[in-house]
């Protein structure tokens, strides 16, 4: 059991690791980063083996220490705000390619009032009964064959978008949307999961170079998807000294199952300096394996 603790406080050390280790291609670099993403589960089992080990020896308390280390290693979040009314509702929802059944993520969006949504894992038969939805006369949707089908539905006037695919045939969408008397930039993406070594660096270098354009636009932007990362992951690493803050909370979205009870946080939403937090919140089960993301934000005067 002593191991075992010993082995939770490397592992909610693995973000610090991960992040010195950003740039590397090679096994050791993934493998870190992986480890960094199962921080909850490494608390908890921090929490269990000390509360075993000290019965016999006190001294192992001192591992407690490790516990704030979630919080304290994760990317940076976004300025709260104040504001209740006038915000702008976003939310990021991966629906899962085999769900046919578009009611309960309708309902939820109706009941939130959700103004701009990234849905991630869109089908083709999907596709169709998101186009059918009338409260959201702007969108985009790029259906697919595999879990990379996208779409960005908002409703508010989309001024300008475009669909880019990566080296991979994978797409994710830019747009421009008026609100308000404000134009804002909104970037839906689905990147590859970090399945080897080559899709990790391509997951980390795709985000930045995501994020390297929002800022030098200088315009108030937003970015939302399945980052298949999480706010401990190499890929959030300089996220925050480049311009882009998180504003989804650490509560796990994937998997579905127990609410996420055992789970990571990878849906997320980011903003630039332009945006201040009012509400943030996991969603319910709409039928997926993944929990929606939803988020209320104000412009900072």
């Amino acid at each position: 059991m002593r191991i075992f603790a010993v082995v939770c406080v490397l592992g909610l050390l693995s973000p610090l690791f991960s992040h010195f280790l950003v740039g590397s291609e090679n096994a050791l670099a993934w493998l870190v980063d992986l480890a960094s993403h199962w921080q909850w589960i490494f608390l908890l089992g921090l929490l269990i083996s000390v509360g075993v080990t000290v019965w016999s020896s006190r001294r192992w308390a001192v591992l407690l220490l490790a516990v704030p280390l979630p919080w304290l290693t994760a990317s940076a979040h976004a300025p709260a705000s104040g504001k209740t009314g006038g915000l702008l509702k976003v939310a990021s929802v991966n629906v899962n390619l085999s769900n046919r059944d578009i009611e309960p993520l309708a309902a939820w969006l109706s009941k939130e009032q959700v103004d701009i949504v990234a849905v991630l894992e869109v089908s083709t038969g999907y596709s169709s009964k998101l186009q059918a939805l009338a409260e959201y006369p702007f969108k985009r949707i790029v259906p697919d064959r595999g879990p990379f089908g996208i779409a960005l539905i908002s409703r508010h006037p989309l001024l300008h978008s475009k669909v880019i695919y990566d080296a991979d045939g994978i797409a994710h969408i830019e747009a421009q949307v008026r609100w308000q008397d404000h134009v804002i930039s909104f970037v839906a993406i689905h990147p590859m999961p970090p399945l080897s070594p080559h899709y990790h660096a391509v997951r980390d270098s795709k985000l930045r170079a995501l994020v390297d354009a929002m800022v030098a636009s200088r315009a108030p932007a937003i970015l939302a998807g399945d980052f298949n990362a999480t706010p401990w992951s190499s890929a959030f690493s300089g996220l925050a000294e480049q311009g882009l803050h998180r504003v989804t909370g650490l509560a796990p979205s994937w998997p579905a199952k127990m609410q996420g009870m055992l789970g990571i946080p990878i849906d997320h939403v980011l903003v630039t300096p332009h945006w201040a937090v009012a509400a943030s919140l996991i969603g319910p089960d709409l039928g997926s394996d993944h929990l929606p993301v939803l988020v209320g934000l104000s412009l900072i005067d």
